[in-house]
C-alpha cells in the first residue's frame, strides 16, 4: 500500500508525521498508545516511591540485594504464569495479570499508612509489577500486529509509554508533598485500573491487513519451568535472554553507582541543614526530577528519531546504537579520576544515566519489543514473559553478586564498576549482531519480504511554458505483497539529480505540481518516482516531462 493522506483520517495524518500509517490503523494505534500512556504513568509513580522507601531505610548495597531477590521470586512466578496462560489467553490474560497488581497495590498503601515498614517487600513487588504488566502489554501488541505493521506502529505505542512516563515522573515530583506517598500509591492504582477497559477494544480495532499472522504454537512449553524452559531450548530466544541479562546487568550497576551518590548527596544536604531537610523527600524529589529528564529525552528520541532509524538501518542496525552509547559513557566514567577537576563525578554519572536510560526507554525498548514480532504465540507470551521477568532479573542477580565482590573483596569505587560496564558493553555489541541476523531469518520465515514492484506506467506530462500543472501518480502504480507494509514515495530526476525548482512532488496528493517558466531551456525531462518499503527495498517508475509542440 502506498503511503498517502487520501485514505487517512485526521488522527492518522498526525501519526504519519511520526511513522508510516495505513488507513484504518488510527483507532488501534490510539488505544495501544493510551494503554502505554496509562501503564507507564502508574509505574513511574510507584517506581520513584520504591527508591525513596528503600534508600531511606537501607543503603544502595542493600538495594542491589533486593533486586537480586526479585530474580529468585520470579523463578516461582514464571512457571505459575505459564499455568495461568494455559487457562487464559490474549485480552483475558492481560486483564488477569493487571487485576492482581490493582488489588495488591492498595494493600501496601494501607500497611505503610499504619506504620509498617514495607521498604524491602515493596521494592520486590514494584520490580515484578514493572516487568510483568509491561511485558504483557507488549506481548499482546506483538500478538495483535504482524511484522511490518508492528515495526511501524510500535513506534507510536512506545511514544505513548514515554509520554506517560514523563507525566508520571512530573506528577511524582510535584505531588509528593500534597498527596503524600500513600496518596500517590492510590493514584497509581486508579490509573492502572483504567487500563482494564482497553484490551478488548485494542484487539478488535486492528484492521485485517495489519493483524498478526504468526503460528499458534512452536515447541510445547515445558510445564515444570514454563517459559524459562522454552527460552533455554530456542537459540533465538536464548540470545535475546542473554542480551537482556547483559543490558540489565549494565543498567543496574549504573543505577547502583547513581544511588550511592544520590544518598551521599542527600545525607550531606540534611547535615548541612542541621535536620531541617527530610532525606526521604530529597531522594524522592531527585528521582522525580531525574526520571522527568530521562522521559523527556526518551519522548524526543521516540518522536523524532526511532522511526527514521528503523527506516535507515532497520531493526538490525538499531540494536547496535544503545550498546555503543553505553560503551562511550562508561568509558568516560572509568576515566573520571582524571576528569574530576573539570566535571564532578556526581554530575557525570547523572548525565550518563540520563543518556543511557533515555535510549533504553525509547529506541532500545522499541527494538526489543519488535524482536518478538516474527515468533509463534507461545514465544510471544511464555517466552517473552520469562525473558522480560526472570532473565531480566538474572542480570540483577549477577549484578548484585558483582557489587558484593567489588565492594567487599576488591574494594572497588565508581570508576572500577564503570570499567566493568565498558567490558560488558563490548559483549553486548557482539550479541546484538547475532540477534540481528536471527531476526532477519525469522522475519523471512514470517513474511515474504519481497521488494515492491512498479505495475503501472506513469503517463508522460506535456507542459506549456507559463502554465501551472498537476500530474498525479496513481495508487496502483506500485504494489507490495508483504502484509502490513506501507510504501513511501519520493521523486528525483532519472539521473539522480534533484528536481528543478519549478516542479515538486506533493506527497499528500501523490502528485507533481508546479509551473514551467516561460524561459525554460529544456524540451524534455525524465523524472523517476521511487517507492520504498519499511525495510528499504525499492522500485522505481520513470515518466517524461516534455514541452507541448504546436503544429
Amino acid at each position: 500500500m502506498i503511503s498517502g493522506h487520501a485514505g487517512l483520517n485526521r488522527f492518522e495524518r498526525i501519526l504519519s508525521l511520526v511513522t508510516r500509517v495505513r488507513p484504518g490503523e488510527g483507532r488501534a494505534a490510539f488505544l495501544f498508545f493510551l494503554h502505554g500512556f496509562l501503564l507507564l504513568s502508574s509505574y513511574q509513580v510507584v517506581k520513584a516511591l520504591r527508591e525513596a522507601f528503600m534508600l531511606t531505610k537501607f543503603s544502595a548495597e542493600t538495594r542491589s540485594y533486593a533486586v537480586a531477590l526479585t530474580a529468585l521470586v520470579l523463578m516461582f512466578v514464571v512457571p505459575f504464569y505459564g499455568w495461568v496462560r494455559r487457562h487464559l489467553d490474549g485480552a483475558r490474560l492481560l486483564r488477569a495479570v493487571t487485576i492482581f497488581f490493582v488489588v495488591t497495590m492498595p494493600l501496601f498503601a494501607t500497611l505503610a499508612y499504619q506504620g509498617v515498614s514495607i521498604a524491602f517487600p515493596f521494592y520486590v513487588w514494584v520490580s515484578i509489577y514493572g516487568l510483568m504488566v509491561v511485558s504483557q502489554m507488549w506481548a499482546f501488541a506483538a500478538d495483535s500486529f504482524n511484522v511490518k505493521s508492528g515495526q511501524r506502529l510500535f513506534v507510536v505505542i512506545m511514544l505513548g509509554a514515554n509520554l506517560g512516563a514523563l507525566v508520571g515522573a512530573k506528577v511524582t515530583q510535584l505531588g509528593v508533598t500534597a498527596l503524600s506517598p500513600m496518596g500517590l500509591m492510590l493514584l497509581a492504582t486508579g490509573i492502572l485500573c483504567a487500563t482494564l477497559f482497553l484490551a478488548g477494544p485494542e484487539r478488535a480495532a486492528v484492521p485485517e491487513g495489519s493483524r498478526a499472522i504468526s503460528t499458534e504454537h512452536g515447541r510445547p512449553v515445558p510445564r515444570l519451568f514454563g517459559g524459562i524452559g522454552l527460552v533455554l531450548r530456542d537459540r533465538y530466544l536464548l540470545l535475546i535472554a542473554l542480551l537482556v541479562v547483559l543490558l540489565n546487568w549494565i543498567n543496574t550497576t549504573g543505577e547502583f553507582i547513581l544511588a550511592d551518590y544520590v544518598k551521599a548527596d542527600a545525607m550531606a544536604r540534611v547535615a548541612a541543614s542541621r535536620g531541617a531537610l527530610d532525606m526521604s523527600s530529597l531522594i524522592t524529589a531527585f528521582y522525580g526530577d531525574f526520571q522527568f529528564w530521562v522521559t523527556l529525552f526518551s519522548f524526543g528520541i521516540q518522536l523524532f528519531l526511532v522511526s527514521r532509524i528503523f527506516q535507515l538501518v532497520g531493526v538490525r542496525g538499531a540494536l547496535l546504537i544503545h550498546p555503543i552509547v553505553v560503551a562511550v559513557g562508561y568509558g568516560l566514567l572509568a576515566l573520571a579520576p582524571m576528569l574530576v577537576g573539570f566535571v564532578p563525578i556526581f554530575t557525570l554519572i547523572r548525565l550518563i544515566k540520563i543518556a543511557e536510560n533515555s535510549i533504553d526507554y525509547s529506541l532500545m525498548n522499541t527494538t526489543r519489543q519488535a524482536l518478538f514480532l516474527p515468533v509463534d504465540r507461545d514465544s510471544k507470551y511464555d517466552g517473552k514473559t520469562a525473558i522480560d521477568t526472570f532473565f531480566w532479573r538474572c542480570g540483577d542477580l549477577i549484578q548484585a553478586l558483582a557489587v558484593y565482590v567489588g565492594l567487599n573483596l576488591l574494594h572497588w569505587q565508581a570508576p572500577h564498576f564503570a570499567l566493568l560496564n565498558l567490558v560488558l558493553a563490548f559483549a553486548w555489541i557482539a550479541l546484538a549482531v547475532a540477534i540481528g541476523r536471527g531476526f532477519s531469518r525469522k522475519a523471512l520465515e514470517n513474511v515474504m519480504n519481497v521488494a515492491p514492484e512498479a505495475v503501472e506506467e506513469i503517463p508522460d506530462l506535456v507542459f506549456s511554458p507559463g502554465q501551472p500543472f498537476l500530474h498525479p501518480v496513481s495508487p496502483a502504480t506500485f504494489q507490495d505483497a508483504d502484509p502490513g507494509d506501507v510504501l513511501n514515495l519520493r521523486a528525483c530526476c532519472d539521473d539522480g539529480r534533484p528536481l528543478p525548482r519549478w516542479v515538486r512532488f506533493d506527497e499528500r496528493q501523490r502528485a507533481f505540481v508546479g509551473t514551467v517558466p516561460v524561459d525554460v531551456q529544456i524540451d524534455e525531462l525524465r523524472i523517476a518516482v521511487i517507492a520504498s518499503d519499511v525495510d528499504g527495498l525499492e522500485a522505481r517508475a520513470v515518466f517524461v516531462v516534455r514541452r507541448l509542440v504546436l503544429t
